[in-house]
């Protein structure tokens, strides 16, 4: 996969991948990481790219400013900074391609697609994988005590699996920003596809039923024993979405 960078509208470098099959192509996938994640998804990036070129599609991935190798500084991270990041993705992608996009969006970066992306005319359909859209409720089940003082206005210092980070009140405060039910209101009659594990121990499924009960021709995919992860059922899940893309696009 190439890389590159494109510069955001608040001037700050954001990482790309680009895998743009020689072959023509009809859309391109503009793919969203998750909450502590990057454009790579742990490696599984390299193998969707393929998928997704076999059936002439083009794949573009890319850090959200404070993660992985783009520019920016992640305690201040907010879902509306990353809406703008996608927004500002989405601008140069079809700017360079003038080409159909489909975004992806992976746990948090689904929300961001939610966000940044139903308000795009150049989008032409929606999959959520793993999607926060209660976002009181999940971040408060995730982070616990931690959720009541973020509230508060007190930073943190969070320890997870990638090591020690800091998070500012900001994000918790931003979510008020952000209506779903608008948001779901804005892709109109685009088709969207939801696959979201049943045993997903970090977004709950009521978020995915959540989506179903709002946006009524959504193609919905909850998986039986699948974690948040879809840990040993990744690929199970990019054929999920091959097929429907197949099916639908």
């Amino acid at each position: 996969m190439e890389k590159s960078m494109i510069i955001s509208s608040s001037g700050l470098r954001l990482a790309v991948l680009k895998n743009i099959p020689a072959t023509e192509m009809s859309h391109i996938v503009i793919a969203c990481h998750g909450f502590r994640g990057g454009k790579e998804n742990a490696g599984k990036i390299i193998l969707l790219a393929e998928k997704l070129a076999g059936i002439g599609l083009g794949l573009v991935a890319f850090d959200f400013e404070g993660s992985g190798e783009s520019d920016g500084e992640y305690a201040r991270i907010t879902i509306s900074k990353q809406a703008q990041n996608l927004m500002d993705v989405i601008h140069t992608v079809y700017k360079e391609y003038k080409l159909p996009i489909i975004l992806l969006g992976r746990s948090l970066g689904g929300t961001t697609v939610l966000a940044g992306g139903t308000d795009e005319d150049t989008v032409a359909a929606y999959i959520l994988w793993s999607t926060p859209v209660l976002l009181r409720e999940t971040f408060s089940n995730i982070m616990g005590d931690a959720y009541n003082q973020l509230e508060n206005g007190t930073a943190l210092l969070i320890n997870d699996e990638n090591g020690t980070f800091q998070l500012e009140p900001d994000f918790i405060q931003d979510f008020s920003n952000h209506n779903m039910n608008k948001y779901f209101e804005q892709i109109g009659n685009r088709p969207v596809l939801v696959i979201h594990g049943q045993s997903d121990e970090v977004v709950k499924p009521s978020n995915a039923t959540c989506i179903a009960q709002a946006i009524n021709h959504a193609s919905i995919n909850i998986i039986e024993g699948a974690d948040h992860r879809f840990s040993g059922q990744e690929e199970y899940r990019m054929d999920l979405t091959l097929q429907w893309l197949k099916e639908n696009i």
